[in-house]
This record gives C-alpha cells, sequence and structure tokens, in this order.
C-alpha cells in the first residue's frame, strides 16, 4: 500500500509518501513559513527536486502543491493531529472524529485549524481513500494520575476535563524507540529523555517505552520556551497584566501563543537560525533569549531525569534538537553531575543519528532524526491493514 503521511505543525507542513511494505519513502515535501520568507522543497517520485521560495503561508495551500507535485494516489492517508483530547490511538476520520477536533482547537490553536486544512485539502483531492487521525497526545496517555493531575479544585478537573495532555507524542515515542537501537539495548528497560526542540518545545521522561511525564501540557503553551509560544509562566502574570493593563483574555492568548518565546524576548526572529546569527554578532537580546530557551530545557532534563530515578539516555530531536549544536551544548552545561557529558567535538560536527557524548559519559547522549512518519505509518496500518 502507498500511504501519504499529512503533518502539520504550527508553522509548516511534512507531505511523505511512503510504501508500506518496508517504509521505503517514494516522495516527500516540506513547506515551512517560520521565516519571513515560506520555503518549499520537494524531493521525488523518481529524481524530481524543487526547491524555492512560495506565497502560501497555509497547510491547506501546502498540501495541495505537494499533492498535485506528487502525482501518485496514495491507498490511505494518515494526518497527524496535535490534540485529540481523550483519544488513545488512530482512528479512522468520521464526521463526529472531525467535529471532535475541531471542538479541540481551542486548546491547540497553532495546531488543530492548520491540521483540520490539510484534511479538508486532502480530502478534496482524494475523497476515495480512507484518511486516519495519528493524535500527537496519545503517547502520553500512560501519564500516572500525579503526573496528569494538576492541583486545581476537583469540581475543574472533572467537569471541564483538564488535565496533563502531553504533545510531540509521535516523535517522543520514535525516538525513545531510535534510542533503544542505537543502543542495542531493550526500549523495556531504558529510562530517557527526549527533547523535542523546534517551532514548538517538549520534553518528556520515557521509561521503558511508556511516557511517565512531560513538559507540555493541557495545551501546547505550556513548559518549554519556544518560537512563539512563552512555554510556563506564572499564572498571576496573566492576572497582573489583565487587571492592572487591561489586556483581555484574547489578547493575552493571542500575545503568549504568537509574540512570546524566542521571538518576544530576542526581537529578532521565531527561527532560531537568525537568532543565533544575532547572537554571534553581538546582539545581546539574542544571546538573552537563546540563554533563556536552554536554560529552561536544562531545568527540564533534570527534572525529568529525577522522576525517571536516573537517566540512561538523553535524545535531541527536531529541528532544533537536531542542526543547532550551540544550542545542544548550551542545554547539556552542567548536567556532569548526572552522568551526561557532552563531546565538544563531535556535537560540533555531528549529524544524525549520532551519539555526541564522550567515551567516558556514563549516560548517552544522542540527535536523532525526528521521523514522525514512520511513527504515523505503523498507526495508519493498524487502522486499514489490507481493507483500504
Amino acid at each position: 500500500m502507498r500511504v501519504l503521511l499529512l503533518n502539520a505543525g504550527s508553522s509548516s507542513l511534512k507531505c511523505t509518501l511512503v510504501e508500506s511494505e518496508g517504509a521505503e519513502v517514494l516522495a516527500r515535501a516540506k513547506a515551512d513559513w517560520a521565516g519571513a520568507v515560506s520555503r518549499y522543497e520537494r524531493e521525488g517520485p523518481g529524481d524530481a527536486r524543487v526547491a524555492e521560495d512560495v506565497s502560501f503561508r497555509r497547510a491547506g495551500d501546502a498540501a495541495r502543491r505537494a499533492l498535485d507535485d506528487f502525482g501518485l494516489t496514495p491507498s490511505a492517508v494518515g494526518h497527524r493531529i496535535v490534540h485529540g483530547g481523550s483519544f488513545t490511538h488512530a482512528v479512522r476520520i468520521t464526521d463526529s472524529v472531525r467535529s471532535h477536533i475541531a471542538q479541540l482547537s481551542e486548546l491547540a490553536p497553532l495546531h488543530n485549524p492548520p491540521g483540520l486544512e490539510a484534511l479538508a485539502a486532502a480530502e478534496e483531492l482524494l475523497p476515495d481513500v480512507p484518511h486516519v487521525a495519528v493524535f500527537d497526545t496519545a503517547f502520553h496517555q500512560t501519564l500516572p494520575p500525579e503526573a496528569f493531575t494538576y492541583p486545581l479544585p476537583r469540581t475543574w478537573l472533572r467537569n471541564w476535563n483538564i488535565r496533563r495532555y502531553g504533545f510531540h507524542g509521535l516523535s517522543h515515542e520514535y525516538a525513545a524507540k531510535r534510542t533503544a537501537e542505537m543502543l542495542a539495548r531493550p526500549v523495556e528497560e531504558l529510562r530517557t529523555v527526549v527533547c523535542h526542540l523546534g517551532h514548538g518545545c517538549s520534553a518528556t521522561a520515557v521509561l521503558g517505552g511508556r511516557s511517565v511525564d512531560t513538559t507540555m501540557g493541557f495545551t501546547p503553551l505550556d513548559g518549554l520556551m519556544m518560537a512563539t509560544r512563552s512555554g510556563s509562566v506564572d499564572p498571576g502574570i496573566i492576572a497582573y497584566v489583565e487587571r492592572q493593563h487591561d489586556l483581555d483574555a484574547i489578547e493575552i492568548e493571542r500575545t503568549l501563543n504568537h509574540d512570546a518565546g524566542l521571538v518576544g524576548v530576542s526581537e529578532v526572529s521565531a527561527d532560531m537560525r537568525e537568532v543565533l546569527a544575532a547572537r554571534a554578532a553581538g546582539h545581546e537580546r539574542a544571546r538573552l533569549a537563546v540563554d533563556v530557551y536552554a536554560h529552561r530545557v536544562r531545568q527540564a532534563i533534570g527534572a525529568l531525569a529525577v522522576t525517571l530515578g536516573g537517566i540512561d539516555a538523553l535524545a535531541f530531536t527536531g529541528g532544533v534538537g537536531e542542526h543547532a549544536a550551540e544550542v545542544r551544548a548550551l542545554a547539556c552545561r552542567g548536567l556532569g553531575c548526572l552522568g551526561l557529558v557532552l563531546d565538544e567535538r563531535a556535537n560540533a560536527s555531528c549529524h544524525p543519528d549520532a551519539d555526541i557524548a564522550t567515551r567516558g559519559s556514563r549516560g548517552r547522549i544522542l540527535v536523532i532524526e525526528s521521523r514522525e512518519d514512520l511513527a504515523m505509518l505503523v498507526e495508519v496500518m493498524e487502522v486499514v491493514g489490507g481493507q483500504a
């Protein structure tokens, strides 16, 4: 079976056409509008390669372009949906499933709407094939109550389904399994912290292949500092700016989602590459932004390692995690107390998948290519099997 996998993020869309047997990639495309200019790249089918600046900045337009370029009809389509609420596994998309995803858009305003846009475009062009929703929250359904429960009134928790859901589950699950492969150890015996660092960022404690704690929470706004999102902040700040500076809830939410994080602190860009370039040129706000970003990653690694009772491996993945050696180096400062010692030379020159810890490091530090598409493929095939 040919399976088309659509991965809509907050600032990008990845499209991968895969042969289910052997997971052979037939074609892939990516549209990225994190920076000032939208970029579109495609490889395949065959030897075809495209790289160009484009005008579109929406997931639906990107999906239409990629499907037109691929020119091959898949047997099934898998869609990454960031917030799945109570869904614990992938499901075939129906009207009720689509409606539920739309209702959750309020909790994932940067993610579920683009996912729905890509879904609408794909259903329009491919109306006769099964479409499957694969949820980024599903991997975190194994969180124990002490990890997913917020210290809030029980009526809030019970009546409004408020809990820690966690996100980036596909990436965390794949990276944890790939870590075990690289270390030639069973995933069931490993204590792993995975840091998914991209436009969105989160870290997860994986014990024996299962998520037991994670930094993102009720929404993808929680946790680590991100490209445009604040991550965790004192909730008293929200009450303060609302009460003392006449900001309403809608404006506060928009600011925390779109104008905070890297772009807010640096006042340079939401793109880590541009912020690092400004830092190297002596831009003080860019320097501070990267330092705050790395500080929060380092804090999360330490907290999650304690949750695990120790750490066997630390894995970096995602666009920043895979390609920003300077960020990895800053995040790993001081981790020797956990038995994690970075090899500076290996870190500076590595290409995923790689081990960048020193030979004598008790725990391993890995850089792993994010392959959410492979995790998606497994789940799509479990839903459609040979029935498509």
